[in-house]
């Protein structure tokens, strides 16, 4: 069976698209996200990011698509792992490492990160070990800002919280 779209769906559909990638110079929060969580564990989506001076940029618009994006940068001949999501609206960045079992993915599944390797869960919201062999080795934020359409982060700040990341709980 196929689905015909009248115009004025598409018109719909192409202005709620618009909406979605249109931040606010300012905003902290992605205003324009879907509040319904997707059904089912969404696995890491492994993206490309920008690197300016000190700063690494992801744009907005990617990770409220993906709605669970990951990436990596080089530090000191050193590859680090992060993940930035999106739950409840809020775009949280975090270290994406899990010591013990050596993973380096998360799949987002409701308000739960969950270790592809191990399986070891933690509270998204605050990185937060719930249960697991790697429970932990919380996984710490890093401070980003949101302007222009873009997450930013200095690569101090994501240095610090992988180093963190990697130091027991």
């Amino acid at each position: 069976m196929t689905t015909r779209r009248t115009p004025h769906l598409l018109a719909l559909a192409a202005a709620l698209s618009l909406l979605a990638a249109c931040a606010g110079p300012g905003e902290s929060t992605p205003s324009a996200t879907s509040s319904a969580a997707p059904a089912g564990p969404v696995k890491g989506t492994w993206v490309d990011v920008s690197v300016s001076g000190d700063n690494v940029i992801v744009p907005l618009s990617l990770v409220q698509q993906k709605v669970n994006t990951h990436f990596s940068v080089m530090q000191s001949d050193r590859r680090l792992d992060f993940m930035a999501y999106v739950l409840n609206g809020t775009v949280h960045v975090r270290a994406n490492a899990c010591p013990p079992c050596r993973s380096r993915g998360f799949a987002l599944d409701g308000d739960v990160l969950v270790c592809d390797a191990c399986a070891t869960t933690f509270r998204a919201k605050d990185g937060s070990g719930i249960q697991g062999a790697c429970v932990d080795y919380p996984k710490a934020a890093v401070a980003y800002s949101i302007a222009d359409g873009v997450v930013t982060m200095s690569l101090a700040d994501l240095t610090a919280a992988y180093e963190e990341t990697l130091v027991r709980g």
